[in-house]
């Protein structure tokens, strides 16, 4: 059934499925629906930014036709961009179109897109956001107090990143989270396996693998030259020297990135905890679908 899928399998304990559909840069939905089209049918679900380079169609329209077009999308709800208000009601417009799966998060900060010179919101945070959330879904409840007609039905996800220090304050806000109603987490794209290592000893250490499903994000690189700019660019993303030496000596640098993607795949799936990989191919469906193919990763 359509918008269930990932909800079964985080209740069913299945190794998950995810990958991206960015949304266009204007109203055409073609590349969105050849999206859905190569991969509905090797995944659970979609997940559609909002804006995360710029303005872009919004993840919830792009949502809709990816629902159309017959795979389950999960919509990306920012605190950067709304206020509470504004929050709750694109909670309850996507529980009415049928989109159910919706990732709570802060998004990057605007001064990291093309669009730097907006402001942002920040009303609530994510660990609000998500109480908000599992308030309407267990007893419709809004935040000023109100009501809504019934409960709504939604599966709740937010972002973490691994690899922020310090790393015990990172873990309490990934505790708060889960507590908060999360249940499912998608990271940031895993490059140093070891340090993820040690994040995930802290998570499995206060159970939160047992509360949520922790999602890996894999994301393959195309050069020596885009891993050197990603780590520059973004702090936070850890990319250690020998990757970046294993793609400058590749005699065809793109598919030594596909085959450290593979790698890291590959081990992701034996790492206790891990219930889940989440690929990040950008526009590059094709390629996702041939990672999945590779490692014999299915929705089934």
């Amino acid at each position: 059934m359509m918008g269930e899928l990932l909800a079964q399998a985080v209740k069913n304990g299945q190794f998950i499925v995810t990958a991206e559909c960015t949304p266009p840069r204007g109203a055409g939905v073609d590349g969105l629906k050849a999206c859905a089209a190569a991969l509905k049918d090797s995944v659970h679900a979609l997940y559609v930014p909002q804006n995360e380079d710029g303005v872009r169609l919004a993840s919830l329209a792009a949502c809709s036709h990816i629902a159309q077009a017959g795979a389950e999308p999960v919509m990306a709800l920012l605190t950067r961009d709304l206020n509470r208000i504004a929050l709750q009601s694109a909670l309850l417009g996507a529980a009415s179109m049928g989109i159910k799966n919706v990732l709570c998060t802060t998004g990057r900060h605007q001064t990291l897109t093309s669009a730097g010179s907006a402001k942002g919101v920040f009303d609530i945070d994510p660990v609000q956001l998500l109480m908000v959330a599992d308030s309407l879904r267990k007893e419709g409840k809004l935040a000023d107090g109100g009501s809504i007609d019934a409960p709504v039905d939604l599966l709740l996800g937010t972002d973490t990143n691994p690899f922020a220090e310090p790393l015990e304050l990172n873990v309490i806000m990934l505790q708060k989270a889960v507590d908060a109603g999360a249940d499912f987490v998608i990271t940031t794209p895993v490059f140093n396996l070891d340090r993820f290592n040690i994040w995930m000893s802290y998570v499995r250490e206060r159970g939160l693998h047992q509360k949520a499903c922790i999602i890996a994000s894999v994301k393959p690189l195309s050069s020596a030259q885009e891993a050197i700019a990603l780590s520059e660019k973004n702090n936070t993303i850890d990319i250690t020297d020998d990757i970046v030496d294993r793609l400058q000596t590749a005699q065809d640098q793109k598919a030594a990135g596909i085959h450290l993607a593979n790698e890291t795949v590959a081990y992701l799936k034996k790492v206790d905890g891990v219930r889940g990989v989440h690929l990040m191919t950008g526009t590059n469906f094709d390629l996702a679908a041939e990672i999945i193919k590779t490692n014999g990763l299915s929705k089934s």
